[in-house]
């Protein structure tokens, strides 16, 4: 969905003038690459300053993708809050937003997007739209193509795992003793971005409790083998980046078996410390789940 600060859901632009530069039919290629580049740069602000409010100030939406509405009714559905009504306004928003292909985008007028199309979905089928019905036909036929659930990213599975439509077990490991981890030492909350740190200390409390809701409904037709819904996959090179994550992750999931709960529970109370003294005024916190499909 789209939102502005004032809470309208669509801004009213003023009129835009036509920017003089406009009318240029072609970029001046044979005078160079710096005349070119000042040509971009004259056209973009023509058309900024076109779209100014005569006061000065600008004004537009702020628009998102459709996972945002997807997680929102995943996790309204995971607390027992979901409502008609904003069930009903996010399946519209998710269903206009869906390509001729029958999957999902992350921006506008790109290319369909495996997790992304995943997740707009499981949330049409919390809306009540049947796995028959043509457009979400067209979406299971095109996931499961590109390798199904297995082959979505971590934070989807994630999401999934919280219904028992994926397993922790085959989830990367991520503990709450990341917390204490210092500066100068390597996978330190640090070393990631404050907008992603706030999303993962969470997470790591999220994996230590591995929390499963009953699932309404069953998504063995996103699957590629509904008997098989993790097929095993070969290790990456040892030495690759990949093959190492991969060889740590084994040796994490193996120390969750031997972590005392004293420790645990200890680590997962400094991450909540961590968490609250984050929190904002308004009682939200600030933070961006990270968009790539890491594996």
């Amino acid at each position: 969905m789209t939102a502005t600060t004032d809470g309208s859901t669509g801004a009213t632009l003023p009129p835009r003038a036509a920017a003089a530069s406009e009318t240029d039919s072609q970029a001046p290629e044979a005078a160079g690459v710096q005349q070119a580049a000042a040509h971009a740069v004259r056209r973009a602000t023509d058309f900024l300053l076109s779209r100014q409010d005569a006061e000065g100030w600008w004004k537009g939406d702020l628009e998102t993708n459709v996972t945002m509405d997807a997680e929102d009714l995943l996790l309204r559905q995971f607390l027992g809050i979901l409502d008609e009504d904003t069930t009903r306004a996010a399946a519209l928003f998710i269903r206009g937003e869906q390509r001729e292909d029958g999957t999902w985008a992350t921006f506008y007028g790109g290319p369909g997007e495996l997790s992304t199309t995943i997740e707009a979905y499981v949330a049409l089928r919390l809306a009540g739209d049947s796995p028959d019905d043509p457009h979400m036909a067209r979406a299971s036929a095109w996931i499961r193509d590109q390798g199904g659930i297995a082959a979505s990213r971590v934070f989807t599975r994630i999401w999934l795992a919280l219904f028992g439509w994926w397993k922790w077990e085959d989830l990367p490991e991520l503990p709450p003793e990341l917390i204490w981890f210092p500066s100068w030492m390597p996978l330190n909350i640090y070393d990631f971005g404050c907008w992603a740190r706030q999303t993962i200390v969470p997470l790591t409390i999220v994996s230590a409790k591995r929390p499963v809701r009953p699932a309404p409904f069953a998504l063995d037709e996103l699957h590629t083998d509904p008997a098989r819904p993790n097929p095993p996959r070969p290790l990456a090179p040892v030495a690759s980046w990949d093959g190492a994550f991969q060889r740590l992750d084994k040796g994490l999931h193996a120390l969750r078996r031997a972590v005392p709960k004293r420790l645990r529970r200890a680590a997962m109370n400094t991450a909540a410390r961590w968490i609250i003294e984050r929190q904002e005024n308004d009682g939200c916190w600030g933070g961006i789940q990270p968009r790539p499909s890491t594996r």
